[in-house]
């Protein structure tokens, strides 16, 4: 069956024994085959799912091969992709993983390969190497790490946690043949290029490049041909021992053997000497960076011990001879992981704060003259609180302070006891108080102004009999000057012509009993009219009901029942009879 008949398309349902998939979308498309978003009708779980082509049948059993044995670890704590289930569909192998959020590959090409922070890429690098040193207790190298291979697992709530992912190259270390040409140009290690040894230690070049290549946003070292790789490699590294040169079965592809005083020393080709052997014009795209360069390459200056350690780390990571390599036990020792660091968010808002001084120079900042000293008084002030606080502090300290503790616990044990408790405590906050005022009012006394105030109060003290009859003469004025006020006001409007009129018909009342009562009535009426004749001169409408009121049929507005309008929309609303009772109705 050809590479063409692909038989598998979106919406096909893909049976397992224990399961049924249905293929929503394509994530993404290999060599290998293609990786579907499924769901599982069962239980309406999201998967992955990898689909080989029928014609590399093989490769998917090695990884299946591998899977068994990666099983053995926790996938959460080793940062591994979590294997679930695996089965057959047309001469297709198909493997269920569970589903992940993004490769950083992708990740970095959305953020348009700007380069990430130094405690992000902590993160990133502490994970992968855990991973690495889970793979080497069960004895598997990896041999495909890439920045494709890293996927993370849910970025919005758990930032830059990582899992590493395909494991279709992962193979025994003590499997590994020299000369196997693998991993990708860009992350080839050196003891590939150069024909030597290979075990698990080529997994850990590939991390270093991974974390060059987040910590810069491109690759540190020229990746068009391997020649340009090994000779960046020696002008940022230097050469390499010859006796790991005398290992290499394809040294002599970029080195040339010379003679030199009966010893036999290796030497780089030159770009001229290299298009003799390969024929081909030799291109430098860009120019190498040396670790000088990385350090200088942050930004943010105030991170340059951290931007130091890492680029520590890289040396060691990226160290040309596999056996000077450091292991993953070792790096994760480094001080680069082990240095106590300040936590993520400050250092993002650091970057950021740097970042906005480059683009956005501040003004010079200019002097402000100080504030002068405390007063004296108010430092007077401070140290009593501080007497205070020790003396609270000492009365805890004492017998009768763990004594008060213990009631305070058996207290708040009982309920009852709370009420008591908080007299207590008011009691003792009030005497504190008074040992805080007590310096203070002597404080203020010493002073002119209280001296004065301390003389008269003296006098007075001495002379009680004074003191009342002082306050009695001041309320005794001050009723006077209430009471000459309201005569004048009285006066004043008795000697109105309104104020006459009403004075003679109070005469005429207090005569006439049943004159005053007449009044009042005619008083109340009169009021009443006025409340409701006041209106504005609308239309009164003639009453639609018949009011009985002292048994007599009454249509008539003027006998006791009014009616009254709004503005229009004309309205016509009836006012009960309890309501006019105010008003003398």
């Amino acid at each position: 069956m050809s590479d063409a008949a692909f038989e598998v398309e979106v919406n096909t349902l893909l049976p397992s024994n224990s399961a049924l998939y249905l293929v929503e979308k394509f994530l993404g498309e290999g060599t290998f085959g293609k990786v579907a978003k499924c769901r599982n009708l069962k239980t309406n779980q999201e998967v992955a799912v990898k689909i080989t082509k029928p014609s590399l049948r093989d490769s998917g059993f090695d990884e299946l091969d591998a899977l068994a044995e990666i099983t053995k670890l926790d996938a959460d704590k080793y940062g591994l992709v979590k294997f679930i289930d695996r089965f057959d569909y047309r001469r297709h192998i198909c493997i269920v993983y569970e589903l992940l959020d993004q490769s950083l590959f992708d990740f970095m090409k959305a953020r348009k390969r700007r380069p990430l922070l130094i405690h992000e890429i902590r993160t990133i690098a502490r994970q992968l190497l855990i991973s690495l040193k889970g793979l080497k207790e069960i004895n598997i190298a990896h041999r495909d790490i890439k920045p494709d291979n890293i996927m993370l697992v849910n970025q919005a709530s758990e930032p830059f946690r990582v899992k590493l992912i395909d494991f279709g190259l992962a193979i025994n270390p003590s499997d590994m043949e020299t000369g196997t040409l693998m991993q990708h140009l860009q992350y080839r290690a050196p003891e590939v290029i150069l024909g030597l040894p290979l075990d698990e230690r080529v997994d850990m070049w590939t991390v270093g490049s991974v974390l060059a290549w987040l910590y810069t946003g491109f690759h540190i070292h020229p990746v068009d041909s391997e020649y340009t790789v090994i000779r960046s490699l020696t002008m940022r590294q230097g050469m390499p021992d010859q006796k790991l040169l005398d290992q290499g079965w394809f040294t002599d592809r970029f080195f040339t053997l010379t003679e030199d005083e009966s010893t036999r020393v290796w030497k780089l080709d030159t770009t001229e000497e290299q298009m003799k052997k390969t024929g081909q014009e030799v291109i430098f795209k860009r120019s190498y960076l040396s670790y000088d360069d990385l350090e200088h390459f942050y930004r943010d200056k105030t991170k340059m011990r951290e931007v130091e350690l890492f680029i520590k780390l890289l040396r060691q990571m990226l160290e040309i001879d596999p056996n000077k390599r450091i292991t993953p036990e070792e790096a994760l020792k480094h001080p680069f992981f082990t240095l106590e660091q300040p936590s993520a968010d400050s250092e993002k808002s650091n970057s950021q704060e740097s970042t906005s001084k480059e683009v956005h120079p501040q003004p010079e900042k200019t002097t402000v003259p100080q504030e002068p000293a405390a007063a004296p008084q108010k430092k007077y002030r401070i140290e009593i609180k501080e007497d205070v606080i020790q003396q609270e502090a000492a009365k805890s300290n004492s017998p009768a302070g763990s004594r008060k503790r213990k009631r305070c616990d058996e207290q708040s044990q009982d309920p009852e006891l709370s009420p008591q408790t908080e007299r207590a405590v008011k009691k003792s906050r009030n005497e504190i108080k008074e040992d805080v005022l007590q310096p203070q009012e002597a404080a203020k006394s010493n002073s002119p102004a209280g001296s004065r105030k301390r003389k008269r109060c003296d006098e007075q003290n001495q002379d009680h009999d004074y003191c009342f009859q002082k306050e009695a003469a001041v309320k005794k004025s001050r009723i006077e000057s209430k009471e000459d006020v309201l005569q004048q006001r009285e006066a004043s409007k008795s000697n109105s012509p309104a104020g006459s009129q009403k004075r003679k018909r109070c005469d005429e009342q207090s005569q006439d009993p049943e004159l005053s009562s007449q009044t009042e009535s005619r008083a109340k009426k009169r009021k009443t009219e006025n409340f409701f004749f006041q209106l504005p001169e609308i239309p009164f409408k003639k009453p639609d009901v018949v009011v009985q009121k002292k048994k007599k049929t009454v249509t008539d507005d003027s006998e006791g029942c009014s009616y009254v309008t709004t503005p229009p929309p004309l309205t016509y609303c009836k006012i009960p009879p309890k309501h006019l009772q105010r008003f003398g109705h």
